[in-house]
């Protein structure tokens, strides 16, 4: 179990360090509804550990029952909750107390993990529980920037740094034949239950940018009235668009100036743009008369190219520079790509056992299927097989897109 137990700290202090330049004001901010406070992230994962593992145990005391309606996310099952647009009222318990909670949590998990003799069930159950903190560590990370932007000063997350500017070419990456491509997961590894069982799927030809759309492609798209011309767009899409006045991506200022961890800086023409819905990225495909790539094409894709781009760990994410244009040779971690792929069960879906099987189940329908990781995706998170989803109009995620096109 020391594995175990060496993990499991491990990702815990990762998301201590993530949090450690905020101060508690900036923990209980909510400044959307899809947004979470960080002092709820921090009690969530927690809770985790607790609800579905420590509690299994008839030895253990809660550290306080009240937490079990703060904390719990959507588990319709475990009891009810708190709405998620009303976590930002949550001044109490404070984070101290709530720090409290996670080294109690902590203790009483390392301990059963010095045990011997555990089942494989359990040890299931505390991998889950590690990958679903890296999650919310992305997550964290998601919610502080849009946090910061709504925050009139716009303050800086991260102190920036120069970055050696690398010139790249446009390269295209061709599958030139027909191809059965068996695709999920069919080993033992850790996986979450969507990504399963394997299945089979015939490709079609078809060749994909590996580069993300850049900023300068979508100044282009801008330029040529990208967000007012109906014909690009999907009924769905123009009535967003047009019913939240979006204009251009997320975190965008003007068309010179953006906000980013770093706080107001310059748009880099050169790197790919991001923070945009399935909405824009779909005109935009429109736009230049190509098309989304579907999740089977984009996991192949990921399986043939196994160079992996800029990757960063959450634990040091203060310490690197995001240099996301350096990245764009590279097939994973830059950015969530967009995939036209509605997010459903693969044939033969198994969800995850008893109350666990709200976990993805009940969230495929009316969304799409994203691929290949970010910049702030754990590093392993990275895998062919991965399958975020967001619904289409979601834009605060760190995500762009690839450009496909069918090959005769």
């Amino acid at each position: 179990m020391s594995f175990l137990i060496s993990y499991f700290l491990k990702v815990r202090k990762k998301t201590s360090e993530l949090v450690s330049k905020l101060e508690p004001e900036d923990m209980i901010v909510q400044s959307n509804d899809f947004v979470s406070p960080i002092k709820w992230h921090l009690g969530h994962t927690t809770w985790f550990f607790e609800n579905f593992i420590l509690q299994k145990s008839k030895d253990y005391k809660k550290f306080d029952k009240s937490f079990n309606y703060i904390f719990n996310s959507y588990y319709n099952g475990v009891g009810t909750y708190n709405p998620k647009e009303k976590r930002g009222t949550i001044n109490r318990p404070l984070l101290e107390q709530v720090i409290k909670y996670r080294k109690h949590v902590d203790q009483n998990i390392t301990d059963l993990l010095d045990k011997k003799n555990l089942t494989s069930k359990f040890k299931f159950l505390i991998e889950l529980g590690i990958n679903h903190e890296q999650q919310h560590q992305e997550l964290i990370l998601m919610d502080v920037l849009n946090n910061f932007f709504n925050n009139p000063l716009k303050p800086e997350y991260l102190k920036p740094k120069k970055n050696k500017r690398k010139n790249h070419k446009h390269i295209v990456w061709k599958n030139k034949t027909k191809t059965l491509f068996n695709f999920g997961v069919s080993d033992n590894s850790f996986h979450y239950d969507n990504e399963s069982p394997k299945n089979s799927v015939e490709i079609c030809p078809f060749e994909l940018n590996i580069d993300f759309v850049s900023n300068n492609e979508w100044l282009e798209f801008i330029h040529n009235d990208g967000y007012n011309r109906p014909e690009l767009w999907l009924s769905d899409g123009w009535d967003f668009i047009k019913k939240y006045d979006v204009k251009k991506p997320l975190y965008w200022l003007d068309n010179k100036f953006k906000f980013s961890f770093f706080g107001v800086e310059r748009i880099d023409g050169s790197e790919p743009v991001s923070h945009i819905s399935f909405y824009e990225a779909d005109a935009f495909s429109r736009f230049k008369k190509k098309r989304l790539p579907t999740e089977f094409e984009i996991e192949y894709f990921l399986t043939q190219n196994k160079k992996k781009g800029n990757l960063l760990e959450n634990g040091n994410f203060k310490e690197i520079s995001i240099n996301k244009q350096n990245a764009m040779e590279n097939s994973y971690g830059n950015l969530w790509c967009w995939t036209s792929s509605n997010y459903l069960p693969y044939s033969g879906y198994k969800p995850f056992s008893e109350k666990l099987s709200e976990y993805n189940q009940k969230f495929m329908c009316n969304q799409f299927v994203l691929k290949g990781g970010s910049y702030a995706t754990p590093r392993n998170h990275i895998r062919s097989t991965y399958r975020n989803f967001y619904y289409p109009s979601d834009r605060w995620q760190f995500s762009g897109l690839r450009l496909a096109s069918d090959l005769k």
